[in-house]
């Protein structure tokens, strides 16, 4: 291309922040540049992309402005800066090599195989025929083999293989849709699957779909995806669940199948526009989604639960597995034993596996960052995630203050933590409960992988006020001043960061089923108003008794005693919940003489006790069990609610005695489970409108925001949003941070900022 004379030319240098590397952004820059003609280079920096153009004015002003107004399809542009510079007599136009300086750009999730990739994967005449690692620019795997930015393939677990003359030519060639795409590689030079029994590799022409043979024949195989191991087996075999739910050591809670199309899908669960848009998104979460009936899945994949979460194939792998399985659904769950941390290191596979899958198909390709599934459900068309982790993570939150140099620690249950560096919060794939010695050592590490791949460095450390939370203790084990955070104040910055309304009044509503209050007790109903930076408790649930402490968070029934003995006084003893009178007994002398008594508002121990007194939930076999069978069992909801009592006046206590003795006076009566618990959530919905209503009539807040596990409940976020709006209120939740103990860390990094403010 000839260079222009010096009176033609303008000359600009653009920086673009944002996710904008491992997407296609080069050679989308580099195609307009050359079809406007203009001269100059495009380049991964530190700071994102870094571009100069010269050419004719108009030419140069049409570049700039499609640049602002198109993007590659995975590409996010945070920042676009234009400057005007002097030219510099560029010939045509180049893709350069990455500029290395301090990082300043984000790092890409994750993304399922695209469909040009899956059609050349089933053609026969591809060269990439049945290949299991086919990717291009716009889908693979991104955060979970990088090690560092900027992103490019000598920073990547791909370094190891190199690229033959013809996926060379392809990377190199900015027209073509695999240039700069690192994971690029075919079946001459890339990674290679294999499949091993025993600990040995078997000889067969196709591991993969010799494994999908094996999982028609009833056996679990362990399968790698991109962050980690899975378990498979036939979600239509009842001996084979019940054989993994056995080696797993799952209790109840619900596995998650694998469908081979959205098609497949509609057969299994019910499915609404929304729901197939995010079930077919290039992020690829398991969508929790209405069963139908009657179901080719089994029982036992999700005992008891009207939901089935389902997700469809995402990587190479997954397709061609799917296309080599008779059922219609596989279970493909975590890889790993309960509890503990998701397997994705082969060498552990071998060793953890011996005793839960019968065949292991692997791959030699490293996982640098574990990831675990993403899972959501939809409602009122957005997503709301309960595990925010791969296809979403590392994408940071971006928030409306400065957040810097904060290390968060999160909650000890479904932790995340979260680095701040300027206006974005990273927050962490799911790790997990830290209870497990083995995912607290996870954590340690994640936290320094993190680190490094995206040149954070902290400060401050925020913390949870619980002084006995792993996650608490942990942050004081490392260099930097610390910040205690309240856990509900947490939640309640979580979902206002989330939804850009930190710098509005607001009422927090957060429910769920523990979390350390300012007076020591066990808070989880509270009605919080934030303003400027602080919150004042206006509003809870009255306390009850947690007999046994934690004992009574497995052990439901005795949070039903507790309620009732609260309720009844000494008739409590007369009411049958599964506990023998000798324990009851115990119960009642424990809870008069406040042995291992602590005190609790949380309504999710109230939901526990619910679930325990209609006799659906008396063992809790996974967190949330009792409130989420209470759910299942509820019928549509009609208006019915049970009498309640709001009691004080600058802080507001809800006594829930007249509710537990209308439930007492329904099971007399022998009113359905299904009235009592639809009445229960409905009673519950208004109580929680009614005082948000009084309150924000008292403080001149138009604007709740609902957050906490309790709001899982699709029954009581609906209700309540209904409600709420019927009334004039604004209603505002978590979706893509997760409204448990997940979204905890960024309202820690929120808090800790606000108070540096001060």
């Amino acid at each position: 291309m000839p260079s222009q004379r010096p009176e033609e030319v303008a000359a600009y240098r653009i920086n673009v922040n944002g996710i904008v590397q491992g997407v296609g952004y080069r050679p989308f820059v580099y195609n307009i540049a050359n079809t406007l003609r203009l001269n100059g280079f495009v380049l991964n920096s530190g700071n994102g992309v870094l571009i100069e153009v010269e050419g004719r004015p108009e030419d140069c002003l049409r570049f700039i402005e499609r640049l602002r107004v198109e993007k590659p399809p995975r590409a996010v542009v945070k920042t676009f800066s234009c400057v005007q510079i002097t030219p510099r007599g560029y010939r045509g136009f180049r893709v350069e090599q990455t500029l290395s300086e301090e990082v300043e750009t984000l790092c890409p999730p994750d993304v399922a195989v695209c469909n040009d990739c899956l059609n050349e994967l089933f053609n026969p005449e591809d060269r990439r025929h049945l290949y299991p690692f086919i990717n291009c620019i716009n889908c693979g795997p991104r955060f979970t083999i990088l090690e560092k930015l900027p992103y490019d393939r000598v920073n990547t677990s791909m370094k190891k293989f190199k690229m033959c003359s013809d996926c060379e030519k392809e990377y190199s060639e900015p027209s073509n849709r695999r240039f700069k795409a690192e994971p690029n590689a075919c079946s001459r030079c890339g990674p290679t699957a294999r499949l091993y029994h025993q600990g040995r590799p078997i000889r067969v022409e196709n591991p993969i779909s010799e494994a999908a043979r094996l999982i028609n024949r009833g056996f679990i195989v362990a399968v790698k995806g991109y962050g980690g191991f899975h378990l498979a087996c036939d979600a239509t075999s009842g001996s084979s669940v019940t054989e993994l739910r056995r080696r797993k050591r799952r209790g109840n809670k619900p596995f998650a199948i694998m469908v081979k199309s959205v098609e497949e899908a509609e057969r299994i669960v019910e499915l609404n526009d929304s729901e197939k848009e995010w079930l077919t998104h290039y992020s690829a979460p398991i969508i929790l989604a209405k069963k139908k009936e009657p179901n080719p899945v089994v029982e036992q994949v999700a005992p008891g639960m009207r939901y089935l979460g389902v997700f469809l194939p995402y990587t190479p792998i997954h397709h061609i597995l799917m296309r080599n399985v008779d059922p219609p659904a596989i279970v493909l769950t975590s890889g790993n034993i309960s509890e503990e941390p998701i397997v994705y290191r082969d060498s552990e596979a071998f060793e953890k596996f011996k005793d839960m899958a019968d065949y292991i198909l692997t791959y030699n390709r490293r996982i640098v960052n574990f990831a675990d599934d993403s899972v959501g459900f939809v409602q009122d068309g957005r997503l709301r995630l309960l595990r925010r982790s791969r296809g979403f993570v590392p994408e940071p939150v971006e928030v409306e203050i400065k957040v810097d140099g904060v290390l968060a620690m999160g909650a000890d249950l479904n932790n995340t933590f979260a680095l701040a560096k300027k206006s974005r919060v990273f927050m962490s794939q799911y790790m997990g409960d830290l209870e497990n010695m083995f995912i607290r050592k996870r954590y340690l590490e994640a936290i320094r992988n993190m680190q490094r791949l995206l040149n954070l460095k902290y400060s401050r450390i925020a913390h949870d006020l619980h002084p006995a939370y792993y996650s608490t203790q942990i942050g004081f084990s490392l260099e930097g001043e610390k910040t205690a955070v309240q856990h509900h104040y947490a939640h309640v910055l979580s979902a206002m960061a989330e939804n850009s309304i930190l710098g509005l009044d607001a009422l927090g509503i957060a429910f769920d089923g523990t979390g350390y209050g300012e007076d020591g007790s066990l808070w989880g109903s509270e009605f919080i108003v934030v303003r400027r930076g602080e919150y004042v408790r206006r509003g809870h649930f009255k306390y009850v008794p947690m007999p046994g402490g934690e004992k009574a968070i497995t052990e439901p029934a005795r949070m039903a005693f507790s309620y009732l003995y609260d309720a009844l006084g000494e008739d409590a003893l007369k009411i049958e919940i599964g506990l023998s009178d000798n324990v009851k007994t115990v119960l009642k002398r424990m809870i008069d003489r406040r042995i291992n008594t602590p005190m609790t508002c949380g309504l999710g121990r109230m939901f526990d006790a619910v679930s325990a007194l209609l006799g659906i939930c008396l063992t809790r076999t996974f967190e949330g069990e009792p409130a989420v069978m209470l759910e299942m069992a509820a019928g549509e909801v009609n208006g019915e609610s049970y009498p309640f009592k709001i009691m004080g006046e600058e802080e507001y206590v809800v006594d829930t005695a007249p509710i537990i003795r209308s439930i007492v006076e329904d099971l007399e009566n022998r009113t359905s489970v299904k009235t009592i618990s639809r009445r229960f959530h409905e009673t519950i919905a208004k109580i929680t409108v009614e005082l948000a209503d009084t309150i924000r009539l008292e403080e001149g807040v138009d604007i709740i925001v609902l957050t906490g596990g309790v709001f899982q409940n699709r029954i009581l976020s609906s209700r309540v949003k209904h409600l709420a709006e019927e009334h004039g209120l604004k209603t505002f939740f978590n979706n893509i941070v997760p409204t448990n103990d997940g979204g905890i860390s960024l309202g820690q990094a929120v808090a800790s900022s606000l108070m540096e403010e001060k």
